[in-house]
């Protein structure tokens, strides 16, 4: 998935600071959504959420740059619409 893989310039960018702590924990959460791959539901929610909780989070940490995290949360919105179900449908894995 590309939201963690689009968070690392941000952490790489905030670690050598003084908040570089901030900047940690906010990258953990992005590890989540990758895992529930197999509950497509629960894929979606949890990745609405975080990308919630992130927005939230980089308009609050602008101070200290977090909105360096902005682009991660759109993915994780795209990634909630498209979501695993529709890759494995239009690979022929799964059958409605």
């Amino acid at each position: 998935m590309g939201a963690p893989a689009a968070a690392v310039p941000g952490l790489l960018h905030g670690l050598d600071g003084y908040y570089g702590g901030f900047f940690v924990l906010t990258v953990m959460p992005l590890a989540l959504p990758p895992l529930l791959g197999r509950f497509p539901k629960v894929f979606a929610q949890a990745c609405v959420v975080i990308a919630l909780a992130l927005v939230s989070w980089s308009v609050i940490g602008a101070v200290i740059a977090m909105y360096v995290f902005l682009p991660s949360a759109a993915l994780l919105l795209l990634a909630a619409a498209a979501g695993p179900r529709r890759a494995a449908l239009a690979q022929g894995r799964i059958q409605q």
